[in-house]
């Protein structure tokens, strides 16, 4: 069964990601898949791609990478998502937020330096990736969904993300959702499961 009769008999899905190793032609079949979607079937259609070749470029023969939302034909916005930028302007933001709470013009080396290199941390990549399909999915209103995963290992961490980010997130909210109460010796005691 095509993809075509499969969105025909099955109706529209809100998300579809095309993921596995490298070579076996995931960014052609997204790239195909959002251009009929589309054209043919008049759905708003996000296409992002997570792989940093910024193949998407070379299918649509436009400059997308790092660009944002970038319309190639109508109902048909892509994205190539570049992942270091991102990570490069979260470090920033951090840093003016220092300077800020401290009244700071300079931010002292060995914290400068270590800002910078949480650029290296495991999964940092991923995560800032994740951050941005997120960020799209919540916000820009398409009707489909198109992802272009990068090769096998990366997309592995980074669908992993979500189950991570997800465990963090419901730790915090049980957390504030805790009662919070005072033993009879006045110490404060709050509950984290």
């Amino acid at each position: 069964m095509g993809l075509s009769t499969y969105f025909e008999k099955k109706g529209d899905a809100g998300i579809v990601i095309f993921a596995g190793k490298g070579g076996l032609g995931k960014t052609t079949c997204s790239a195909g898949l959002s251009h009929y979607m589309a054209s043919k079937r008049n759905r708003k259609v996000l296409c992002f791609s997570t792989d940093p070749q910024a193949s998407l470029s070379d299918i649509f023969d436009r400059d997308i990478f790092g660009k944002g939302l970038i319309s190639v034909i109508p109902q048909l916005d892509v994205v190539e998502i570049d992942a270091d930028r991102r990570v490069a302007d979260y470090q920033e933001e951090v840093k003016q937020k220092i300077r800020s709470m401290y009244g700071l013009t300079d931010i002292p080396p060995e914290i400068e330096e270590y800002i910078d290199s949480t650029s290296a941390e495991p999964a940092m990549y991923e995560s800032a990736t994740y951050d941005a399909m997120a960020d799209l999915v919540s916000t820009s209103g398409h009707d489909l969904y198109v992802f272009d995963m990068p090769p096998f290992g990366h997309g592995v961490r980074m669908i992993a993300m979500a189950g991570i980010l997800s465990k963090w997130v419901g730790k915090i909210r049980r957390s504030h959702a805790s009662p919070t109460s005072w033993s009879t010796s006045g110490a404060h005691r709050s509950s984290w499961s």
